[in-house]
């Protein structure tokens, strides 16, 4: 959630590259803790969404997306910090959401 987390209002260019920058360091930490422990499947996952998963804040679409993992991303973080889901939960359901999205899975 700290990777795909975004403050609303946020407007000022310098800010914005700044969150950015700090998000896409964390997702390479992610990256590389998954390849540590052998998860190739979701290394290959995130690397392949790595180069759009910030495209709404970069180009400032105020909520709207360009990318299905942007989409469930907003989502599930909205419902975690609103519903206070525990982080097994939103897991879960990221899973089903994108396993519907990207295999036609239907749960």
């Amino acid at each position: 959630m700290e990777i795909c987390a975004i403050r609303p209002f946020v407007d000022c260019k310098k800010t914005i590259e700044a969150m950015i920058d700090s998000k896409k360091k964390r997702l390479e930490e992610v990256i590389a803790h998954c390849r540590r422990k052998g998860c190739s499947h979701t290394v290959a996952y995130l690397e392949n969404a790595r180069p759009d998963m910030f495209t709404a804040i970069e180009k400032r679409l105020n909520g709207r997306t360009t990318s299905r993992v942007e989409r469930v991303m907003r989502t599930v973080n909205m419902r975690a910090n609103v519903s206070k889901w525990s982080e097994a939960g939103v897991l879960n359901v990221t899973k089903i959401r994108l396993a519907y999205y990207y295999n036609g899975f239907d749960a």
